[in-house]
């Protein structure tokens, strides 16, 4: 499933890098891209394994915070 999220916090490309490589170490992330100008966060994920409130908690972990936007939330047939 996609998701997209809106990051707030973000100051500089180590912030959108870190925010990246967290959610890509998850084993229930198959990728993650984050746009540091556009302050959002596209990520597609397994639902089985993770929930979208899940993903926004993992951002906040690292002291930024995320919300689904719901451009792609709950649509498990959007396009990649």
């Amino acid at each position: 499933m996609k998701a997209a999220l809106a990051v707030t916090g973000m100051h500089c490309s180590s912030c959108s890098a870190l925010i990246e490589e967290t959610l890509v170490g998850s084993s229930a992330v198959e990728s993650a891209t984050v746009d540091l100008e556009g302050a959002r966060a596209e990520v597609i994920y397994d639902p089985a394994a993770l929930r979208l409130d899940e993903l926004c908690a993992v951002v906040a972990s690292l002291g930024y915070a995320a919300s689904p936007t719901g451009d792609f939330a709950g649509s498990g047939d959007s396009p990649v």
